[in-house]
């Protein structure tokens, strides 16, 4: 046969190409009734008719259009078929997507479980040494704790704008927004860092050496939290971990086994860590030849308040979640006692019982990665199953599949906290010859924050599952007045309690604040679910 009754390698790609635009438009719309209509959607996804010749060698969208919608009908009529067959590998489908996320869950909490793996193991982690002094792990703590809250907003709509992109393969939007946001969080960290350096000279809150340490690692660790959040909306979770165990490997080599201070360790730890992070992220990132062609480029590239006023909500609600998690150790680490030499003072206790409950928050995170891809994923095919006039039942649809994932949580995360003081306190026993071991457990403080805090990120995991629905369906306001609830609250409760009772109790403010998250974006949520045919359309 002669080469020509062979499409080209240009056509082929272009085939490929208009069958994925008809998977974009039944995903979309479902059973399309006309060509007209599927030349609505292809222009509503972005496509152009300046696009058509080059990408699909169609003269405009109409013609394009004509050929996807042959190809949706052919693809409609191949499901139809395979619908039975469906219906019967329902349970092992259902079993593979709890496997398959919740697994993804557990590998996105992998690079802190092995962080306090580092910990526990070789007293190392890429900015903690178990052997601290409380001034030093202040220093420390301090930088952390900033460098969380400076670049949460950022890092909550990179995962969201950069996941979105990719997801529809619009990789040139997605690598533009990915590293303008960065470049934002990069300056916004150089600009709060450099007025509380201003702050700090004007009101000498703390010791110049002090908050010199401090600005060094919560600079560094900013760097770190960017460049991570644009790995992690790649999808490519096990390189973070690889990445940060690498850094931590680099500080145990240079502590351990070459005597240099552990400031410096730990300094060229995270700068290693920070460049073959930001390196990783720019490659994959990187625009293949096939990649560089322009097709559409969405309008938050181009205009940067178009991109703030879209996210603003979710941009807020990554600097409240990330104060919530962290403003009852400021109180309580603020409050007067004993052995307190600056306005901020790390206790070791407290630190401890909070991170032994968040090895069990790990586990529910684990729990609502699965949720809320189970959610996604069912979305549309729910759509497609109840007719127009069947609203009733579409909504008592979604009241159950809530009300199930609810309690899923529930049981899993009391199972999680009970699982993990178990296990930790059988481990104190194999290990009580260990002297960090038994100092581990020698202040009932740690203990009493445990418990607090174990319901805490219960009653916080529970918030988040209403959240993650509300950001689905492009609710962020019922999160977002939750959580500010949940802050007034955890401020006013833990300022009470730890100036009145104990500086530990600060912990109370943290576990009536999550109460309040929980129960005000579970309110919200049943109110959401009686409207839900409603919050879908309006949504979309």
């Amino acid at each position: 046969m002669k080469g020509k009754n062979f499409p080209s390698n240009t056509e082929i790609e272009r085939l490929k190409k208009i069958e994925k635009v008809a998977d974009e438009v039944i995903e979309k719309i479902g059973n399309p009734v006309s060509p007209l209509q599927v030349s609505a959607v292809i222009e509503s996804l972005g496509y152009r008719h300046a696009d058509c010749p080059t990408e699909f060698g169609k003269k405009n969208i109409f013609e394009l259009s004509k050929d996807v919608y042959k190809i949706c009908k052919l693809k409609v009529r191949r499901g139809k078929a395979k619908k039975g067959k469906t219906k019967q590998l329902g349970f092992l489908h259902s079993f593979w997507i709890f496997i398959r996320y919740f697994s993804g869950g557990i590998a996105l909490g992998l690079p802190i479980a092995s962080q306090i793996a580092f910990i526990a193991f070789t007293g190392y982690s890429l900015w903690a040494w178990i052997k601290f002094t409380e001034l030093q792990a202040t220093i420390v703590a301090l930088g952390t704790i900033l460098s969380f809250i400076v670049t949460g907003g950022f890092t909550q709509v990179i995962g969201r704008e950069v996941t979105y992109y990719l997801s529809i393969g619009n990789k040139i939007t997605a690598r533009a927004i990915a590293f303008k946001l960065f470049n934002y969080g990069f300056a916004t960290s150089i600009a709060f860092g450099f007025l509380l350096f201003i702050l700090n000279l004007v009101f000498e809150i703390f010791p110049k050496k002090f908050l010199l340490i401090a600005l060094v690692y919560y600079f560094l660790l900013s760097i770190l939290w960017l460049s991570t959040s644009l790995i992690y909306s790649a999808k490519r979770k096990l390189a973070v971990f690889t990445i940060l165990s690498i850094g931590t490997l680099v500080v145990i080599w240079l502590h351990k086994f070459n005597s240099l201070n552990i400031h410096i360790a730990h300094i060229i730890g995270l700068t290693t860590s920070d460049v073959l992070m930001t390196l990783w992220a720019r490659f994959i990132f990187r625009l293949k030849k096939g990649e560089k062609k322009i097709t559409y480029v969405s309008l938050k590239v181009k205009r940067r308040s178009v991109l703030a006023y879209v996210n603003s909500p979710f941009f807020k609600f990554g600097l409240y979640y990330f104060l919530l998690l962290f403003l009852d150790r400021l109180i309580s680490w603020s409050a007067p006692s004993k052995g307190k030499f600056y306005l901020f003072w790390f206790r070791t206790p407290y630190e401890l019982g909070v991170d032994w409950a968040l090895l069990s928050f790990g586990l529910m995170l684990a729990m609502l990665e699965y949720t809320v891809n189970d959610f996604s994923e069912k979305l549309i095919p729910t759509q497609k199953k109840f007719p127009a006039f069947e609203i009733k039942s579409h909504n008592a649809w979604y009241l159950n599949f809530y009300l199930v994932k609810f309690s899923l949580l529930v049981i899993f995360g009391l199972a999680s906290i009970i699982a993990v003081y178990l296990i930790v306190m059988k481990l104190g026993e194999v290990y009580q010859h260990i002297k960090e071991v038994r100092e581990f457990f020698s202040s009932p403080i740690t203990f009493k924050v445990f418990y607090l805090a174990s319901i805490s990120y219960l009653f916080l995991a529970i918030g988040l599952l209403n959240n993650l629905f509300f950001f689905t369906l492009w609710k962020p306001e019922f999160g977002l007045k939750a959580i500010r609830s949940a802050l007034l609250v955890d401020l006013v409760v833990g300022l009470i309690s730890s100036r009145l009772i104990s500086w530990e109790y600060g912990v109370l403010g943290f576990t009536l604040g999550s109460l309040v998250f929980a129960i005000t974006t579970t309110w919200h949520m049943l109110k959401f679910l009686k409207t839900i045919d409603y919050q879908y359309y309006s949504a979309f």
